[in-house]
Formats: C-alpha cells, sequence, structure tokens
C-alpha cells in the first residue's frame, strides 16, 4: 500500500493517478475540505475508475495519520500550505514544519520509504557559474520569505530523520507546469495566458511539467540505489517573456509585448509588503510574488539528470496543461 498526503495538489494528484496506472494500491489522506478537482479531472483525463483508498484526516492529527499509515510501504509526502506573502507564518510552519516532522517521525518508527516533496525555495542561493545546485550554501536574510524558510525547516525535518534511520529521499522541483485547482499555485499562470498578456516581466525562472515530477518522485522511491538528499527537479530555465510567448501562443491568445517597469514592481513589492505585516492584503498578488518576478533565477538539474531523468520540453507541458483545461471547460 502506498500513502499520499496533499493528494488535492498539483503533484500529489499526478503521482496518484500515475501509481493509480501502474495497478498500485494507492490511500490518500485527504481533509473533509479538501477541493478533489485536480484529482477528479485527471481521472477524466485518463479514462480512469476512481478505486483511491481515500481517509480522512489531517498531517498535524497524530491518530489520523497513524490510522492513514496502516499496512503502507511507501509514503509520498506532497501536503503543505503555499503563500509567498507575509503574515501567514505561524499557518505555513504548522503545517509545513510540524506536519513533515510527524510524517517523518512516523515513517521512522514504523519502517517506511518517505518521498518529500520540497521545493528550490527551500535551496540556498549561493551559485556556481550563475547556477545554483543542491549543495547551493544557504543563507537566512531578509529576502526569504516565510514559505520558503518553512519548506527549509520541513527539510531539516527529513534530514533528522534520516541521520535516525528514515530511508528517505527529496526532490526540489521549481515552477510547476500542469493541471490542478485553477487559479491556485502555478495554474494561475496558464489561465493569465488563455486572457492574452500585454506586460512581461523582467525576471527568469525554471519550470518543470508536474508528471516528470511525478515519474522521477516515483523512480526515486523505487529505486534500489542510494539516492538520499536532495535533487533539483529542473526542466528548462527561461525568461518569463519567453515562457508567456510559448503559452499565448498554445493558447491563440495575445503575447506579451511591453516589459513591465522592474522599479514600479519592486516599489509595489514594498506597498504590499506594509500590507501583508498588518494581516490584510485581499488579493492573490504577494509582495514575493513581484520580487521574483524581476529576479533571475539559474538551476541546475545536471544531478537528477545524472541519474538518468529526462524531462518533457516546456510546449509539451504547457499544451497538456490547456488540453486539461480545455476538456474542464468544455464539460462546464
Amino acid at each position: 500500500m502506498i500513502l499520499i498526503t496533499g493528494a488535492t495538489g498539483i503533484v500529489g494528484s499526478h503521482i496518484a493517478v500515475q501509481l493509480l496506472q501502474a495497478s498500485n494500491d494507492v490511500r490518500l489522506l485527504v481533509r473533509p475540505s479538501s477541493n478533489k478537482t485536480a484529482i477528479i479531472q485527471l481521472l477524466r483525463y485518463h479514462s480512469l475508475e476512481d478505486t483511491f483508498n481515500y481517509v480522512e484526516g489531517d498531517i498535524n492529527d497524530p491518530l489520523s495519520l497513524e490510522n492513514a499509515m496502516d499496512g503502507v510501504d511507501i509514503v509520498y509526502h506532497c501536503a503543505a500550505a503555499v503563500h509567498f506573502g507575509s503574515g501567514r507564518r505561524d499557518e505555513l510552519f504548522l503545517v509545513n514544519v510540524m506536519g513533515t516532522r510527524r510524517v517523518a517521525d512516523m515513517c521512522l518508527r514504523r519502517q517506511v520509504k518517505l518521498c518529500y516533496i520540497s521545493s528550490t525555495a527551500a535551496i540556498g542561493s549561493e551559485t556556481f557559474d550563475g547556477v545554483i545546485k543542491e549543495e547551493s550554501k544557504w543563507e537566512e536574510d531578509a529576502d526569504r520569505s516565510d514559505y520558503s524558510l518553512s519548506k527549509r525547516e520541513a527539510e531539516m525535518e527529513v534530514f533528522r530523520a534520516v541521520e535516525e534511520g528514515l530511508d528517505a529521499v527529496i526532490v526540489n522541483p521549481c515552477v510547476i507546469i500542469g493541471p490542478g485547482n485553477w487559479g491556485m499555485s502555478s495554474t494561475s499562470v496558464i489561465l493569465a495566458a488563455t486572457k492574452g498578456l500585454l506586460f512581461y516581466p523582467s525576471g527568469s525562472n525554471a519550470f518543470v511539467d508536474a508528471r516528470d515530477v511525478a515519474d522521477i518522485a516515483v523512480s526515486l522511491a523505487n529505486s534500489p540505489h542510494d539516492v538520499i538528499g536532495r535533487h533539483l527537479l529542473i526542466g528548462e530555465n527561461m525568461s518569463f517573456k519567453r515562457f508567456f510567448d510559448i503559452a499565448c501562443e498554445l493558447a491563440n491568445s495575445r503575447k506579451p509585448s511591453v516589459a513591465a517597469p522592474t522599479g514600479l514592481i519592486l516599489t509595489l513589492a514594498t506597498i504590499i509588503k506594509l500590507f501583508e505585516r498588518i494581516g490584510f492584503w485581499p488579493f492573490k498578488l504577494s509582495s514575493s510574488s513581484l520580487e521574483s518576478a524581476c529576479r533571475k533565477t539559474v538551476f541546475s538539474n545536471d544531478k537528477i539528470k545524472g541519474l538518468g531523468m529526462e524531462f518533457r520540453p516546456l510546449e509539451d507541458s504547457v499544451q497538456y496543461a490547456l488540453s486539461v483545461y480545455q476538456m474542464k471547460e468544455n464539460r462546464a
């Protein structure tokens, strides 16, 4: 039996469906309030029957976590709180740090393999010839968001459990492209492309297909070799301008043609921070997201490619996400 936490998110839903396609017995730990859109649409897209074993509970509820772990051989821990602004530090640390601690400790006690889905947000900022790698030095400076700090501390919980005997692997995906709960997390960039864009930010980032994250996570979790530690999952590094050009072309919408002034974006980010600190900012746009849009970041995927892993072209990733979205719209 395989357990997935956070199966209603982009990564968790793709891991769940992939394991189901391979005829595995899959158990999903879900909260009563969980939105199952991501799972339902993938099952429809692949014409699969929903045979998952659903267990209601929460990673911070020891009893429900204990029940969900009965008879389990591998845990894919995908559950996480994602928020890039300020003002929600307690929630982020409760879910991401304390929740991961409980999952890691339970896996250690039961001698269950753990695959932890982390993030590039937990990677250090030191560069090697301009590229960030798994071993890049971490510096806790003022530019780190609460989300980034929480994911880093969550990794420390996994590494601590590894020192105590846990068999675990960590994957660190970048911006994940794929279908999910539309309008949440990275699905918002696909929705933006379907409507067309005028402006584009000056920065760059790395992007990866949700299916590749699932493929690699499952492969590493089942590998007989020593694959402990972090593994950056980077499909392609590219500018936001190039990404939106690709996405808008595939969506048959207007490509962005005007560079958004960096100074204006950073000024707006500073203003938003003031509201975030007092806990008032009713919009999804966060100060951290704006700052990231102006940052030019390049990540290495040499380690994971050295293990024989490959990635889909970004065009395929965007087209896949659009296909699932269009299927949803056609059913509406």
